[in-house]
């Protein structure tokens, strides 16, 4: 291959890295006002004096908005793509958190029901970006990488919590709670700015030829004077592009899709619980100040990084593609780790992290398989609506870490056995939705 062959691959992977930059940074950015809450809780009740349960009540309104945005997203990133929706969704979040800011400081018939909508409303924002993420990767990528790539880019959810957590626990220590949520919405408006203008969609947009191999090209169009077939031949391409019906009727009627999406339901309910309630159980449990229990609940993005790099690239490498082997062992895995975390006393801060970075890395992994690799697996051609539909389960139990959470706590007399009984149990039942697909792979 002489020079001339080269640069084209040269410059076809230089849009690669930078489509996987703008992405990862994008995404990463959604966390700094999506798990700043999990942080300001405590000093929130601190100061409202309100309940697990009904602070549980906003967190689980998120929830529920984010669960119908997935699908609804999911639907509508076949045909807007990331460019144009996550650049409106990076917005629409930096606003609403800039509005639960404000509404917390009126009187509490104000603060309650505004601070409720405004992350409620952050929900749906915050869908409009995993499904993507997926799609749009997918489509720089070919197959037999994907599983990598996914996991790559999946560490900027990761890291993404890290960042926020540290820079919230930074300042509900120093400058209030509030903080948490008006300062990080500064950086998401430049962010998006950059989205808006860098990113492009597909290779197409960007000049090349189309990248992914496991989707035909769509079909040319017709030449002036052209022949035109016949009413009643088929004449869509493999590849052509598929009406809202179609995109529909392929994401609810694949049974493999639909295991995916039931796991992920019970995967999510636990990811969430700890995602939310970390820095609550190492400052309350383990008598840790704000800023310290922010600092050590790191411990399980940061390792759930590896986590996700590691269950790609096995999946890609040793289990030909296939993602449920590698999902079911870590999955179970995640299921002793929430029963030993019964057994850690009270105090044992060092334990207690080191058992959050274990319980993370077996978190991460399967939930980047089966939100990512394994549905665009499944649906080659609606990877952005398999992947909304999967996360719209998955946000569907993360409801239960709001309310749920708080009301096995307040049931327990604050104790969080109960609550650590239960995730096992869940974990337990998404290792066998695992199981029953074991030799699932790409078509």
């Amino acid at each position: 291959m002489d020079e001339r062959d080269r640069q084209p691959a040269r410059n076809l992977f230089s849009w690669q890295v930078r489509t996987f930059s703008l992405l990862w940074s994008g995404y990463a950015a959604y966390y700094l006002c999506r798990l700043n809450f999990a942080v300001a809780k405590p000093g929130m009740s601190a100061e409202t004096g309100w309940s697990d349960v009904r602070i549980g009540t906003i967190l689980s309104a998120y929830q529920v908005l984010y669960a119908a945005g997935q699908f609804i997203n999911g639907q509508f990133a076949e045909r807007w793509g990331a460019r144009r929706m996550m650049t409106v969704a990076l917005i629409v979040a930096a606003a609403s958190n800039l509005g639960l800011a404000w509404a917390s400081a009126q009187p509490e018939a104000i603060a309650f029901p505004g601070m409720l909508v405004c992350w409620a409303v952050n929900g749906y924002a915050q869908s409009a970006g995993w499904s993507l993420v997926v799609k749009t990767m997918s489509d720089w990528t070919p197959s037999k990488r994907r599983g990598t790539v996914i996991g790559l880019i999946s560490t900027c959810y990761q890291v993404g919590n890290v960042l926020a957590w540290l820079l919230a626990g930074w300042l509900a220590q120093d400058y209030g709670w509030r903080a948490t949520f008006w300062v990080p919405a500064l950086f998401l408006i430049p962010m998006a700015a950059t989205l808006g203008l860098f990113l492009r969609n597909h290779p197409t947009e960007a000049g090349f030829p189309p990248v992914r191999d496991d989707v035909a090209p769509p079909a040319p169009v017709p030449a002036a004077g052209a022949a035109v077939p016949v009413a009643g031949a088929a004449v869509t391409a493999a590849g052509a592009e598929l009406s809202a019906r179609e995109i529909l009727r392929l994401t609810l009627t694949n049974k493999v899709l639909w295991v995916l999406a039931t796991a992920f339901f019970c995967m999510n309910a636990v990811r969430y619980a700890f995602m939310n309630w970390a820095p609550d159980y190492m400052a309350t449990f383990h008598g840790l100040p704000i800023k310290g229990s922010a600092f050590t609940a790191v411990a399980l993005p940061l390792i759930g990084a590896l986590g996700a790099i590691s269950a790609g690239w096995v999946s890609d490498t040793i289990f030909n593609r296939r993602r449920a082997p590698v999902a079911a062992v870590m999955l179970i895995l995640l299921a002793a780790a929430c029963v030993a975390f019964v057994h850690v006393p009270p105090g044992q801060v060092a334990f207690a992290t080191a058992m959050l970075g274990f319980a993370g890395f077996m978190i991460y992994g399967p939930d980047m398989l089966v939100s990512g690799a394994a549905t665009a697996d499944v649906h080659p051609r609606a990877a952005a609506a398999a992947t909304g539909f999967t996360m719209c389960t998955g946000a569907a139990g993360a409801i239960f870490s709001g309310i749920g959470v708080g009301w096995l706590k307040e049931a327990a007399s604050g104790q969080w056995d109960l609550v650590f009984w239960t995730l096992g149990g869940l974990s337990v039942v998404s290792t066998a939705l695992m199981v029953s697909i074991w030799n699932a792979r790409p078509r």
